[in-house]
This record gives structure tokens, sequence and C-alpha cells, in this order.
């Protein structure tokens, strides 16, 4: 089953002549369930459009217990992004990325491989001045 259409593919395409550096997605899944195939089929898709810098590892929960644990995943489809280093991103996608989420999932491929930050000086000073780790947690859902 496509989940992309031709035209989909082309656009994403074009959008990723400008990765600069690899990024590995990690994906954690429930082969069982219905939105983690859905999820590991899409991902594979958008793998497959630039496969010299965008690498796909899939991981299924119950066996990887322990990855997930350092990973701190608690929910699948889960996926992680990793840099040209293979170092955390921190950036976390649960659920499937589709609608509103693909284009997230895109964005943050292209801010992770070229190593953009869109936050304002102001408030990255603020988070290298932070005593402890923190979570944040953006939630995209339709209108």
């Amino acid at each position: 089953m496509a989940f992309l259409s031709d035209r989909d593919r082309q656009t994403l395409a074009e959008m990723f002549r400008d990765l600069k550096f690899p990024v590995h997605l990690e994906l954690f899944i429930n082969p069982d369930q219905e939105w983690s195939q859905h999820a590991q089929g899409i991902l594979s898709e958008v793998v497959g459009l630039m496969p010299d810098l965008l690498h796909l590892e899939t991981y299924h929960l119950e066996k990887n217990r322990l990855l997930a644990a350092l990973y701190g995943v608690t929910a699948v489809p889960c996926i992680i992004l990793r840099d040209k280093n293979e170092d955390d991103s921190g950036i976390r996608i649960i659920g499937i990325p589709a609608g509103y989420e693909f284009a997230v999932l895109v964005e943050d491929i292209l801010d992770v491989s070229t190593g953009r930050n869109r936050l304002r000086e102001k408030s990255l000073h603020y988070i290298r001045n932070l005593e402890r780790d923190i979570t944040m947690q953006v939630f995209v859902t339709p209108t």
C-alpha cells in the first residue's frame, strides 16, 4: 500500500534537497497495531526518497524494552530523530505522522539535518541556563 502520492513524493524530494547531513529515524512499534504499521509504511516511503541521508531503524517495543526505556518511549508508534553523529536530538513524535503531524515530521527532519534552530536568542539563553532537564511537549491536533 502506497502512503504518499506521486505529487507528495516529488514535493518531498525537492524539500529534501536542502538536507545537509544524515538523519537517523528510530521507530518503536507494536507490529500488531494498525497505527504502527501505517507509521512504518509512511517512514519507509519517506526514507526511500533520500536513502543516502535518511536512515530508518524499526524496533518492536516489547522486544526492545531496554532501548525503549533508555529513550523514554512509553507509547507507540514513537519516532526518535538522531543527528549526523547519531546523537539523540530530543525530538519525539508519538502517533502516526499523518495530516498536520506529517508536516511536523518533515520540518523536524530538515531541522536536524541542517542544524537549524528556530528559537530566539532569549529562549536559547533561558534553556541553556536551566539547572535541570525538562520535558517540553507540543501537541498537534486538527483544527
